[in-house]
Formats: C-alpha cells, sequence, structure tokens
C-alpha cells in the first residue's frame, strides 16, 4: 500500500510516521509543501494520504492552516472520495476553529500532533480509516455508481473520553469549539425510569458552561444536528433528518428511542451503558454471533476467561474490532468484563 505524507516537519516524518508506516508494512513518498504535494498526486495514486494541516504553500514559504485547506480541496478536486485522508494537526486553537471547514470538504480521520503512544495512535486512526474505505467500496462496487441513501436506522452512540462517535464515525471531539461536546453530554443522561431525558431549551442551556443565550443554545443544536447529518450520509450512506438522532417535543430535546448510549474508557473498553438505569432493561433482538464470537464463548465455555489481547492474536485483527465483537457480546449480556484484576479479563456472563 502507498501513502502520501504532507509534512514539513523532518522530525516527525522521519522519527514517528516512518516507524509507524514501516510497522504496518506501508510505502511512502514525502512532500514538505503544497506545492510538492499536488506535483506528487499529478504523477502517482495513493491509497492513503496523510495531511499536515499546518505546511507552506512552497518552498520556503511560511507555514500555515489555510495552505493545507487547501490542499485538501485540490485533493478532493483531484481524486474525489477515492482516496482516503487523516488530517495531522498541532494543539493550536485556528487549527481547531478550521475542523468544521474540513469536515464539510472531506476528511476520513484525524489525530493531534504530538501523536499519542496508547489508545488512538497513529497506527489505530489508519487502520480505522483504511477499514472504513474498504467498507464503501466494497458497498459501491457493482454497479459503479453511487449507492441510494437509506433511512438512518439508529445505533450507537459511543463515548470517548476525547471524542464521540455515533455508528463508529466521530461526530464531536472535546477539544472543539462551541457546544456540540456539551449538549451531547447533558443529553446522555438518564432519568429514574431509564429513559433519556427532556429538557427545554432554557433547561439545557442551564447545564452548559458558559450558559449561552437562547438562540445560541438553539443555533448550536442546529448545527450539531446538520453536522450528524452530512457525515451519516457521506460515510454510511444513510439519509439521516434533523430530528433522527436529537429529538424536540413539548417536553424538550432528547435522544431518540433508536440511540442506544454507551460509555468506553481510555483504551476504547466499554465500561456500560448510559448513566443511571440500564438500557439493557429494554427488549433487544437476539443477537447473530459471527465466527469469532461463537469462538470466544467456546473458549469462555472451556477455559473461564480471556482477554482481547487473546481474540486479536487468534484471528490476526485489529485491536478495534476485537472490542467491537466483544462489545457485542457484553451489550447482548452472554459475557462481562471482570476488573478485580489486573488488567482485567472477559468471562461469561
Amino acid at each position: 500500500m502507498k501513502v502520501l505524507v504532507v509534512e514539513d516537519d523532518r522530525k516527525i516524518k522521519t522519527e514517528a510516521i516512518d516507524d509507524c508506516l514501516e510497522s504496518l508494512g506501508h510505502k511512502s513518498d514525502w512532500a514538505q509543501t503544497q506545492q510538492e504535494a499536488n506535483g506528487l498526486l499529478a504523477a502517482n495514486d495513493y491509497d492513503l494520504i496523510l495531511q499536515d494541516l499546518q505546511i507552506p504553500s512552497r518552498p520556503g514559504g511560511k507555514d500555515l492552516p489555510e495552505f493545507g485547506k487547501n490542499l485538501l480541496k485540490q485533493i478532493r478536486a483531484r481524486k474525489g472520495r477515492d482516496v482516503p485522508v487523516i488530517l495531522m494537526t498541532a494543539q493550536h486553537q485556528h487549527c481547531v476553529d478550521l475542523m468544521t471547514d474540513l469536515q464539510e470538504i472531506g476528511i476520513d480521520g484525524s489525530i493531534a500532533k504530538p501523536f499519542p503512544t496508547t489508545g488512538r495512535t497513529l497506527a489505530v486512526v489508519i487502520e480505522e480509516v483504511l477499514e472504513k474505505h474498504r467498507r464503501f467500496r466494497v458497498v459501491a462496487k457493482g454497479n459503479g455508481r453511487a449507492e441510494s441513501l437509506t433511512p438512518f436506522p439508529g445505533g450507537v452512540l459511543a463515548y470517548h473520553p476525547r471524542h464521540i462517535e455515533l455508528c463508529n464515525e466521530t461526530i464531536a471531539e472535546k477539544s472543539r469549539r462551541g457546544y456540540a461536546w456539551q449538549i451531547l453530554q447533558v443529553l446522555r443522561k438518564t432519568n429514574d425510569r431509564g429513559k433519556h431525558v427532556h429538557l427545554g431549551s432554557r433547561a439545557l442551556a442551564r447545564e452548559l458552561d458558559p450558559v449561552p443565550e437562547q438562540n445560541t443554545l438553539i443555533r448550536a443544536i442546529c448545527s450539531l444536528r446538520s453536522r450528524i447529518g452530512k457525515i451519516m450520509r457521506a460515510r454510511l450512506g444513510h439519509d439521516c433528518g434533523q430530528e433522527d438522532v436529537i429529538g424536540k417535543d413539548e417536553h424538550g430535546y432528547h435522544l431518540q428511542d433508536g440511540i442506544v448510549v454507551e460509555v468506553h474508557d481510555e483504551d476504547g473498553t466499554l465500561l456500560g451503558e448510559a448513566d443511571g438505569p440500564s438500557q439493557r432493561s429494554r427488549a433487544k433482538p437476539a443477537l447473530r454471533l459471527s465466527d469469532k464470537q461463537r469462538w470466544v464463548m467456546v473458549q469462555l465455555a472451556s477455559e473461564g476467561k480471556l482477554t482481547r489481547r487473546d481474540v486479536e492474536q487468534e484471528f490476526g485483527i485489529s485491536d478495534r474490532t476485537a472490542k467491537r465483537v466483544l462489545g457485542e457480546l457484553c451489550d447482548a449480556g452472554l459475557i462481562a468484563f471482570d476488573r478485580t484484576t489486573h488488567p482485567g479479563y472477559y468471562r461469561l456472563g
């Protein structure tokens, strides 16, 4: 697999990115400017692009986020969505401010610099993005044209320490400005009957910091709904309407019944579902076990316990895929994660 790396910092390229790509078995070309990147894109085909946001437009020029944004536009104009792009950004506020525009232009993943050494490392992000892209190519293959949108079926809203995912797609990040992160954190709460809370605009505003004016809150919710709809359409082919995720009735704003809330730790391990009474009490369709999940159940029945690492090694899969295999079994109540020892292990539920 061939990767184009657009990064003007030689040290980051040679000491972090090259080691990661070598470990994954990928070859790469290197561009340090917007101009060099366009030259390589014109002459070569790539399977993945790792792009720094803050780059120079030409050799010897000043590095600015605007030039990275312009390069992303040029990549999409030249390649469409055929090549996935992972954006690399330092933690500068002026970079974060551009994220909404960049999402609309089309990025498939992002990672902060310096790169994390645990959890969502560069290698994990690369594998996630490539796996998603392969899935979308399989869906589109066959008739060679865009698939018609399917109604949004609902799905898992997964809360991680620094980002929130819907159907495995990031819809909000803790580092971004605005109220999206806080709004979703408040709406994940449940009442004493295990139902999602319903909050009017004034009540919801009082839960946020700083407290916004009512019109500001309404605009923030509209913006969040719009972003979710765009991501669901572009990434998953779902027709997601304004109220398919965040609804509103006479009692206020709320998460729709088709949204199942999960909470994960730093490593992505499923800790449980929404605050308060568990949603597991709601009737759910029986889980149809995959080959991997049947193996897990057989192993637990005979050995008594196993770890996520056991599943990764048995099938040669990524940690994210193993988490999904085990998470579905936990959600169905078939197995449970035991934290009485370190590291923890899975056992029959």
